[in-house]
């Protein structure tokens, strides 16, 4: 017993050592933001986590272990955050910003300081086992060689690597600093929609207490992940496991899994949403499993009591967060729920009572979704097709050479067919697989038997399974984002895996040992391929430490180009309208006209969310209207024609305020003249500003 602990409490240390050589990397070698990071974390602290946890008393939601109160606590602050946001455009001031989270959280400590029974019995959980320490040494690392790592200050690097996505979002974090609605960078008149609640509470910070938008995504933005994405992972399986001091152990099992690679062992594509920050994934899966775990609890405490809105609360708030982080993951849990009532209600398990609350979650659903994310005006993109299965399969695995293969041993279509879905399900779930799949029909027959209780959450995780992946499978959603409603597949099928693998605990039988051991084979070989991925990451963060290395040009902006965003962010108006050469993502000689995701970003206008007049033909028109963004091309591209001597009348005409220069890209020259007067100027960045 003595050797078991001493051992636990080395590996703990180990962990720890681990985590602060990361801080340490971070602030030493790649210079981030520690000041920045500090407030951060106390905003986090006094305006979200202890706001949450007073919400979570008052309700009367009470968890046994912290990270369940942290997990729920967390997200149901950061719903708060949102509403108090919303309030405060009502008024002129940031009164409501400013006061209400540090009263909250005075509030908590004196009902913490009064009541230190419940305080101690959270204390006394042990639920930072070893497994857990390593899943979240393993976490940070894999968000940091993904973030900050890949990122240095500009007053260190000549060059700063960013990836296209990252540089949207640190524009839209800009913009709701400024206020609500949030003007797309891409058109005048138009709004942005989809997810923005992420940078919402981001700019937050940004609006309060001046931290920029860098300093939060990439110093701030890794350790957000990996709290928020550690602490509600472990909630959900000390939630609904038996063996709760397993719950670390099942968390490290998850991540060592890989889960959903994409087009090769070593590549998860859902660990790369998760931890890079930009698409909140993390933050979306985090939260529809705090959704899960809310409902677990309010319908443990109320199903025989009817509709108790006091401790419902909770729940509806985080599931319109979770709708405003990740519209798919909102649509995913909503479904989810009316099916698992429907289920109820033809096997005689559940009660019409529960219409109520549904109706109501189902109308906090809409409510953000329709009138935040979707009003009218806004900018969205979505696929032509229904069927998405051809690029689902196409970003997960090589069907190419599966597929010949098949034809040269003559397999019929439909057989091809049923082999890929099982090649995509297979790499969607990794080691989880068999097990999943085997607990899933085992379930699925002891509940419509009537040999098992419906539990209404318990069910909920099934048909959420069952929601996601058919969802992934027949949707084309806004370009990739259908890969996001199989996240929650992921996710909640090692959560049935371990179910499963608890009511077999006892069986020795062959097929049971065959199970275990192939599980335990394929976790191996996936753990294999997560260290060959962070190994790869690490030499390339390696590189992008040195300062003078230099990098892909067309995937970064320079150090002269940061400042001159810096001048267009501070000295022009925030409604201008730019014209920008400085194509984000590709080189212009190499610019396709008919891939929107090719230059759907411009680095100026991004991030200091200034309009740009070409981006949105970039982003929001479909392929088929190639000829009109290849107009807008051309016409751009007279703005950096010192020979053509209408480039003013032209600029004057579509409201263009500002033509920005990049000289890292195009020979414009001198464009000085009549029409355009030079404010601004460094070694790689011209900015004209177009007279009347």
């Amino acid at each position: 017993m003595t050797t078991n602990r001493t051992m636990n409490n080395a590996v703990r240390l180990l962990c720890l050592a681990a985590v602060l050589a990361m801080i340490g990397i971070a602030a030493g070698v790649y210079r981030a933001d520690m000041a920045g990071l500090l407030i951060f974390a106390a905003f986090i602290v006094f305006y979200v986590q202890l706001p949450g946890q007073l919400i979570l008393k008052i309700c009367g939601i009470r968890f046994d272990q912290a990270p369940g109160v942290l997990a729920a606590g967390f997200f149901t602050g950061w719903a708060f955050v949102t509403l108090q946001y919303f309030l405060t455009e009502l008024v002129p001031v940031d009164l409501i910003l400013y006061g209400t989270g540090p009263a909250c959280s005075l509030i908590y400590i004196v009902v913490l300081l009064l009541g230190r029974s419940s305080a101690q019995r959270l204390d006394k959980t042990g639920w930072m086992t070893p497994s857990f320490c390593v899943f979240i040494a393993v976490c940070l690392l894999y968000s940091m060689l993904l973030t900050q790592y890949l990122y240095l200050s500009p007053q260190v690097d000549h060059t700063i690597t960013m990836n296209p996505d990252k540089g949207f979002h640190l524009g839209l974090i800009n913009s709701l600093s400024h206020g609500y609605p949030l003007e797309c960078p891409w058109f005048a008149g138009l709004f942005y929609n989809y997810h923005i609640f992420t940078e919402l509470l981001y700019s937050v910070p940004v609006r309060l207490f001046g931290l920029t938008a860098d300093t939060l995504l990439f110093t701030c933005g890794p350790y957000m992940t990996v709290y928020a994405f550690g602490m509600s992972l472990y909630a959900l399986f000390s939630e609904f496991c038996r063996r709760k001091e397993r719950a670390g152990l099942y968390c490290l099992a998850v991540i060592l899994s890989n889960i959903f690679i994409a087009r090769g062992i070593d590549r998860s594509i859902a660990f790369l949403f998760i931890f890079r920050n930009e698409n909140v994934a993390g933050y979306g899966i985090s939260c529809a499993m705090v959704v899960i775990i809310l409902l677990h609890k309010w319908y443990e405490n109320h199903k025989d009591k009817g509709f108790a809105f006091r401790s419902f609360l909770p729940l509806l708030a985080v599931l319109m967060l979770n709708t405003g982080i990740k519209g798919p993951f909102g649509m995913v849990m909503v479904a989810s729920m009316w099916g698992t009532l429907v289920l109820g209600l033809i096997l005689r398990k559940a009660s019409f009572r529960t219409l109520i609350p549904l109706l109501v979650l189902s109308a906090g659903f809409y409510a953000v979704y329709a009138v935040i994310l979707g009003s009218k005006g806004q900018s969205a993109s979505a696929g032509e097709s229904l069927i998405a299965l051809a690029n689902i399969l196409d970003i997960t695995f090589y069907k190419g050479p599966l597929i010949a293969l098949m034809k040269s041993w003559g397999l019929p279509s439909v057989l091809r067919y049923g082999v890929l879905l099982g090649a995509f399900a297979l790499c969607l779930l990794t080691a989880f697989f068999l097990p999943f799949v085997i607990g899933y029909i085992r379930e699925l027959f002891l509940v419509l038997s009537g040999r098992r209780e419906f539990d209404f959450a318990r069910v909920v995780v099934y048909a959420a399974v069952l929601v996601g992946f058919i969802a992934m499978m027949i949707l084309n959603y806004h370009g990739h984002s259908q890969i996001y409603f199989g996240f929650v597949t992921v996710f909640f099928a090692p959560l049935i895996a371990f179910w499963f693998f608890e009511d077999m605990e006892e069986n020795r039988g062959i097929l049971m040992k065959l199970v275990r051991f192939l599980f335990a084979a394929a976790l191996v070989l996936s753990a294999v391929g997560l260290a060959s991925f962070l190994y790869s990451q690490a030499g390339e963060a390696i590189d992008s430490a040195d300062p003078d290395a230099g990098g892909n040009k067309y995937k970064s902006m320079s150090q002269q180009e940061y400042r001159a965003m810096r001048w267009i962010d501070e000295n022009t108006p925030r409604d201008a309208l730019l014209a920008t050469d400085r194509y984000y993502s590709v080189s212009p000689k190499k610019f396709d006209v008919t891939d929107r995701w090719d230059n759907r970003f411009f680095l100026y206008a991004d991030y200091s969310n200034r309009i740009c007049y070409l981006a949105g033909a970039g982003y929001n028109l479909p392929a088929r209207d190639w000829q009109k963004r290849l107009d807008r091309i051309k016409t751009n591209d007279r703005f950096f024609d010192a020979a053509d001597e209408e480039r003013g009348d032209l600029a004057r005409k579509l409201g263009i305020d500002y033509v920005v220069v990049s000289k890292r890209f195009t020979d414009a020259g001198d464009l000085s003249g009549p029409d355009y007067k030079l404010c601004f100027s460094n070694h790689d960045v011209d900015v004209y500003e177009i007279t009347e």
